[in-house]
């Protein structure tokens, strides 16, 4: 059995999982637990001895009955148990690098745990990064009656806390990397999911995933894209020419992971 610590568990996947592998889910289960103790007294005149020794025994069974809830982790623990006794072909495959051979060998559905380093969004780790630095400065200024921001400094944060805003109520764009730093994998977090402060979910840890699908060399992976929802806008011929020519990110939030590479859902993330 492995123990595990887990930063997000996506625990909407596991109930679906569930419903499929039993035919139904729950949250509670009743056990009935048998205690049995024994007793010997020892032979007196007028009392049948039916031990060899000259003992009566006794048995008496206390019977506990109990209502108890199925954690999160267990329901991973038999998600995982169950991809892992599938034909070879639909196990879990274990990866802390990829080769080339292997990234060709995979496919959508794929289901995989792979050892990597996690990262945020160029823009998130910005806009957090400036919104911490406000906090900051507004504590000093609390303390010292002093600001330290300066005009400029305040518009920046004012647009800074703009782009957060944007973002706010969306899915985390996560980035995982192998150690050597090939065949990256995107993911897109549920802030709901998370079981630990966003601060502590960077780093090295596992990842549970599934393929969505491969990025090919050549190919690439925007993230963040400010503009990304204007894009999608079915305009006419008319419209698209009375919109900027580059509707790209700055390039300090700009943020490109090209191809090879994979995009996945993730399913649990741990240590």
């Amino acid at each position: 059995m492995k123990l595990r610590n887990f930063m997000y568990l996506n625990t909407k996947i596991l109930e679906d999982y569930i419903s499929v592998i039993d035919g139904f889910t729950y949250d509670e289960e009743s056990q009935e637990i048998q205690n049995v103790n024994e007793k010997t007294l020892g032979g007196s005149a007028g009392v049948k001895i039916i031990s060899g020794n000259g003992e009566i025994a006794t048995k008496k069974v206390d019977e506990v009955k109990r209502s108890v809830h199925i954690s999160d982790a267990a329901k991973f623990d038999k998600v995982f148990k169950y991809l892992q006794s599938g034909d070879e072909d639909e196990q879990v495959k274990y990866y802390e690098f990829l080769t080339e051979e292997e990234f060709n060998s995979l496919h959508r559905d794929d289901f995989l745990e792979v050892l990597v380093t996690s990262r945020f969004s160029k823009m998130k780790e910005l806009t957090d990064s400036v919104m911490k630095v406000a906090d900051l400065a507004k504590v000093i200024q609390i303390i010292t009656d002093e600001e330290i921001l300066d005009k400029k400094a305040k518009e920046a944060v004012d647009g800074f806390s703009a782009l957060g805003q944007l973002r706010e109520g969306k899915e985390i764009s996560c980035v995982f990397n192998f150690e050597d730093g090939k065949y990256p994998l995107v993911a897109y977090l549920d802030q709901s999911y998370f079981r630990c402060s966003e601060d502590n979910f960077v780093g090295e840890s596992y990842l549970l995933c599934k393929i969505i699908r491969k990025v090919q060399k050549g190919q690439s992976v925007k993230l963040d894209e400010i503009f990304g929802d204007v894009k999608k806008l079915p305009l006419n011929r008319e419209q698209r020419r009375k919109m900027p020519k580059n509707m790209d990110n700055p390039k300090k939030i700009k943020d490109v992971v090209k191809g090879p590479a994979l995009i996945v859902i993730p399913i649990a993330v741990y240590q």
